[in-house]
């Protein structure tokens, strides 16, 4: 990705990425930037741990096609930071749970180049519009993301297990949020 990283293009491309690498795994292209990379790691981890989950929510949400995504991240991504308390981890995990949508929608038929498309002129359209000055004010992509996941070696399993209070805190607000927004989604339909 030789973008600026904090542009609407690298935002696309970026999501792009990880959307690719969520449908293909390690048979997927190299990630193309460190933020990439970042990205794969932390939402692969948290997709991990909350597939179950995150199958349950598509299915009550009942997501079968593009336009069910593009009609609901907007307000996943509002519910999700309604207390108005930003941070990566709660990004990641709403990354997290749209890996886990495009690989149910792909099993539903839908061909992989649209899904991707689709799914991530979505996800950056949002991302770029409300989240652009948060991501900036905390050091962008390349930057501020990299290090937020890189402060220490042991930083991603750390996240999950736990033995991070730092890592505590993020990971319980980011499953917080997540679980209130699908919740507020559901409810609403």
């Amino acid at each position: 990705m030789n973008h600026d990283s904090h542009s609407r293009q690298f935002v696309y491309m970026l999501i792009k990425d990880y959307l690719k690498f969520a449908l293909e795994g390690p048979q997927s292209a190299p990630a193309s930037s460190s933020a990439a990379e970042t990205l794969r790691k932390a939402a692969s981890l948290f997709q991990g741990a909350r597939e179950q989950e995150f199958e349950l929510y598509i299915k009550q949400l009942n997501i079968t096609s593009t336009e069910d995504v593009k009609r609901a991240f907007p307000i996943l991504m509002s519910e999700i930071s309604s207390d108005g308390k930003d941070n990566w981890s709660r990004l990641v995990a709403l990354y997290a749970f749209c890996g886990e949508l495009v690989r149910h929608l792909k099993r539903r038929g839908i061909p992989e180049e649209e899904l991707v498309e689709d799914v991530a002129q979505c996800m950056a359209h949002h991302t770029w519009t409300f989240k652009a000055a948060w991501i900036k004010e905390n050091g962008s992509w390349e930057k501020g993301f990299v290090e937020y996941f890189k402060r220490e070696d042991t930083g991603f399993v750390d996240y999950f297990r736990q033995k991070s209070p730092r890592f505590s805190y993020a990971k319980l607000a980011a499953v917080t949020g997540i679980i209130a927004a699908f919740s507020f989604v559901i409810y609403q339909h």
